[in-house]
């Protein structure tokens, strides 16, 4: 197999057949495999493996690899005891399996799933000098740092104590609270046998064990009448609610982070005032601040200083542009557009696209960098037409008069009613099974029915998607309705996943993670499906912004993540 397909099998699997047949009492291999790996990709996982199951047992070529998919579904949905013994199946049926090594590292996975860490660790060691070496490390450490009681630990460090990652993830756990002085010739030998950061694992602040400190320069308006803030202030209270409980599971995991709240608005002098104390020269991280004045501010302050600067909410690349030590937490538009028509051109044929768009500045931009990503992949643009909602028969007039034969997609990028029901009513009326791509915004129309918008081929440009049916959300939730008697909303699960993510970089690398960004990809987040600053597409170069940007698709009115991380 292929490592693309492990890890990317939406493009392979949306060309299959994006409307399954009604579960066929007979249908030939090839279907049922397609239909599998499309189940599979819609993270229907019961599904998937009843689709695939057949397959498993037989001479089929189709055989090894549906058995691979099956594991894989039987793990995402947590039925690891089927997902194993479906993979000793497929090791021992088809040994010579050109896919053997994602197998392997798929039962590592499993292996860890289970509590069997010793014999995880023994199988990623079969990977070492393979193309899958560098995510077995980030398996490792990704599971090691799971492990929480220090007895089990140095089990492993008895017999994996000479595993890089084994010893490194040691030591991050001895200085983030393990540490006794008794323990400081066990430290000094591990850095110096694996040539570890002395400054990082043996200076006095890291022996003394006070966590990493994290500034939030964020405007609570503590200074305004409560009555006159609440509402308007309600997204950075929600934000604070959503980093305070990460904090709590981060704690929980040996990583302390302490927060320091600085009330800051739109006032450049008081952001500088804010600044220049003392206290925040010696912070590890700042989030913030929103404002886009005062964020300037603080990158030119991060430049200066080398400190890292996340951007909690902007979705304008500009703010971190030319900087490296600032971030945005968001996928800015431009990502967002360059990654839809990526997407658009892999699973669309032919690659041909029409594109409308609004006359406001941002889906100007983001019509900008579609057409623009689209054409450098190889795709061809027959119409590339500006609106304005405001003009209702000019709107009406430009959608009706569109020619949509021998397209491959049609590409609308506005958030009007206006422009959302023309779209709809001319797609079903002359090309109902043309592919659309357009904002996830109109799914909040009420001029256009869900079921609509299902019975098209629409798909949806979705950053903030979070799925609240996985068991994550469904945890945060609950803990967040208990501790606050509210229920949590968009700005509350992205302070936890922000807060969350960089405390994990903070304890893994330090406060200048920024030259570790590049190595550790995109992966899932917590309630994110992605989260990460690399670009594959660009060779894995560092960018300043989120670069997983989900694309859904209504699927018997239920919405579904087609782009999602393996």
């Amino acid at each position: 197999m292929n490592r693309s397909i492990r890890k990317n099998i939406a493009g392979v699997a949306l060309a299959a057949a994006l409307a399954l047949p009604a579960l066929a009492q007979t249908q030939d291999p090839a279907t049922t495999y397609s239909n599998g790996k499309v189940l599979l990709q819609q993270q229907r996982y019961d599904l998937a493996m009843a689709e695939l199951l057949p397959l498993t047992n037989t001479g089929s070529a189709y055989a090894p690899e549906a058995s691979y998919f099956y594991a894989l579904a039987a793990l995402k949905s947590g039925k690891t005891d089927e997902a194993y013994k479906m993979l000793l199946q497929l090791q021992n049926q088809h040994p010579s399996w050109e896919g053997m090594a994602d197998a392997d590292y798929l039962l590592a996975n499993v292996l860890f799933e289970q509590g069997e860490y010793e014999r995880a660790l023994s199988k990623l060691q079969e990977l070492q000098g393979t193309s899958l070496a560098s995510d077995a490390e980030g398996l490792k450490r990704y599971y090691l740092m799971r492990v929480n009681d220090r007895g089990r630990y140095e089990q492993l460090m008895r017999r994996f104590g000479s595993d890089k990652t084994v010893a490194q993830v040691y030591a991050d756990k001895l200085i983030a609270g393990w540490y006794r002085p008794q323990d400081r010739q066990l430290l000094e030998s591990l850095v110096q046998e694996f040539k570890l950061d002395r400054n990082r694992y043996l200076s006095k602040a890291a022996l003394n064990n006070k966590g990493y400190d994290v500034a939030l320069l964020l405007p609570f308006q503590l200074n305004q009448p409560y009555s006159q803030t609440a509402r308007k202030n309600q997204f950075v209270t929600d934000m604070y609610a959503g980093m305070k409980l990460a904090q709590d599971s981060l704690m929980q995991q040996g990583i302390n982070i302490n927060l320091f709240t600085y009330d800051t608005s739109a006032d450049t002098v008081g952001v500088k005032r804010v600044l220049e104390l003392p206290e925040v020269q010696q912070m590890d991280l700042l989030i913030g601040p929103i404002y886009k004045s005062t964020a300037k501010v603080a990158a030119r302050y991060a430049a200066k200083n080398n400190i890292n600067v996340i951007n909690p909410l902007s979705q304008d690349v500009d703010m971190a542009k030319g900087n490296n030590n600032v971030f945005l937490f968001e996928s800015s538009i431009a990502t967002q557009a360059r990654q839809a028509a990526t997407f658009a051109y892999q699973n669309f044929s032919p690659k041909t696209a029409t594109i409308l768009f609004e006359n406001a500045k941002e889906d100007t931009t983001f019509a900008y960098f579609y057409r623009q990503q689209f054409q450098k992949l190889g795709g061809k643009v027959k119409t590339y037409k500006k609106f304005n909602p405001a003009e209702a028969t000019a709107t009406a007039t430009a959608f009706n008069n569109l020619k949509l034969e021998d397209i491959g997609h049609l590409a609308v990028f506005s958030d009007k009613m206006t422009a959302a029901v023309n779209a709809t009513s001319t797609l079903q009326s002359k090309a109902p099974k043309l592919p659309l791509i357009t904002y996830d915004k109109w799914l909040d129309i009420n001029q256009i029915t869900l079921r609509q918008l299902d019975n098209l081929e629409a798909y949806f440009v979705s950053p903030k998607y979070i799925d609240k049916q996985k068991p994550e959300s469904k945890w945060f939730r609950e803990k967040y309705i208990s501790k606050y008697n509210l229920t949590p909303s968009q700005y509350a699960y992205a302070g936890f996943e922000m807060l969350y993510y960089f405390g994990q970089l903070l304890h893994q690398y330090g406060p200048q993670f920024n030259g570790q960004l590049a190595a550790t990809g995109v992966h899932p987040g917590v309630f994110y499906n992605g989260v990460g600053y690399t670009d594959r597409s660009q060779n894995n170069q560092l960018q300043t912004d989120n670069q997983f940007v989900p694309i859904t698709k209504l699927d018997n009115l239920e919405l579904t993540v087609v782009n999602p991380v393996f």
